[in-house]
């Protein structure tokens, strides 16, 4: 893919804050990661405990549905985030 193609991907991708407890990243992220290609989870504000997870053009109704479950088993609080850029 050519470096136009992967910015026209990025442009379209929606990104999702959550305010999480820092112990729950590294389990936020390998689960995310399991799902390759569908998302990027990333932190924005360790401190603060703020993930980013920017889902791909396509996915956005998965994503939705298994965020959906994983807040039943970990908190995850939806948070406006001050930069809405959506870049990985």
């Amino acid at each position: 893919m050519d470096d136009t193609a992967d910015e026209h991907i990025r442009d379209q991708m929606i990104c999702r804050y959550f305010k999480v407890a820092r112990r729950d990243m590294v389990f936020l992220k390998f689960i995310l990661e399991a799902y390759e290609g569908m998302n990027v989870m990333s932190t924005v504000d360790n401190t603060a405990g703020i993930i980013r997870i920017a889902v791909m053009p396509g996915f956005v109704a998965d994503m939705d549905e298994l965020l959906d479950d994983l807040g039943r088993q970990v908190p995850m609080e939806r948070v406006e985030w001050h930069d809405e850029t959506c870049r990985f």
